[in-house]
């Protein structure tokens, strides 16, 4: 559990520095408004993050089985019933729970997850889950503060019910809202809030979770050092973890394993 907060914890930094960079380096303007190319880097980061268990519990690479990464335990605090990879109809999970680590003298984290779970079944047969996850992120180090909060509530169903190679269909909604705080008074915050609704994504579980077609909404605020922006636009999946962000008119295609511009 400790090396999965690291991690996040780690994420959170490279997301904080990497996006600071990029605002700073990437926008040529007359007005304040932060360019549509820097936000649809950070709305495929989100994605990635979200979709992938990068953020809490749930991951589509996992399909239907049980999230292997929720098996877990710390002095007693989270409380999951264990479960085989292929629980019985209707099994649910409904449990919340808290962590904290010291990193460093000035490196702290904490971390608090609800999560639901549900079993589907079609004819007695597994052919589902219902998840809402919600995740809250608190990180400090001697330069700044992280603040994330992020949710998602999916229905992720087998085309083929009882054929665990069968390709899926997701159904749902991400929500991330994020601050980063600079220690130093001079520095201005980064806000921003990213709201997305997925519409019949089909996903095949022996690549990995690739979204191999599908479609989707999002609606993006904020502010940085940088200016402001308040976005809509839409989001296609083109296959080989590849998904197209179209944003003021503009389009842009990013590698959902990398998070990077292709």
């Amino acid at each position: 559990m400790k090396h999965q907060l690291k991690l996040i914890f780690l994420l959170l930094i490279c997301i904080a520095v990497g996006y600071t960079a990029c605002t700073k380096s990437s926008i040529t303007r007359s007005s304040n408004m932060v360019a549509p190319k820097v936000v649809s880097n950070q709305i495929a980061l989100n994605l990635k993050q979200m979709l992938y268990g990068e953020y809490g519990s749930f991951s589509i690479a996992d399909g239907v089985d049980m999230p292997v990464n929720m098996d877990i335990g710390h002095k007693g605090r989270l409380k999951i019933q264990s479960a085989t990879a292929q629980p019985e109809c209707g099994f649910k999970i409904d449990t919340a729970f808290q962590f904290s680590l010291d990193l460093s003298d000035t490196a702290k984290f904490d971390v608090w997850n609800k999560i639901k779970y549900e079993v589907l079944c079609t004819g007695g047969v597994l052919s589902g889950v219902s998840v809402y996850d919600s995740l809250n992120v608190s990180a400090t180090t001697n330069t700044f503060t992280i603040v994330s909060k992020s949710g998602e509530t999916l229905v992720l169903k087998r085309l083929v019910p009882g054929d665990k190679n069968s390709q899926l269909s997701l159904n749902g909604s991400l929500n991330v809202n994020a601050t980063i705080q600079p220690k130093k008074a001079s520095e201005k915050p980064t806000v921003g809030t990213y709201n997305f609704t997925l519409n019949s994504l089909v996903i095949d579980p022996v690549k990995n979770g690739d979204i191999i077609k599908g479609s989707g909404t999002f609606a993006t605020k904020g502010s940085n050092a940088d200016g402001i922006w308040d976005y809509k636009g839409t989001v296609v999946f083109l296959g080989d973890h590849k998904v197209k962000i179209t944003i003021n008119g503009s389009s842009y295609t990013y590698d959902l394993q990398t998070g990077l511009a292709v």
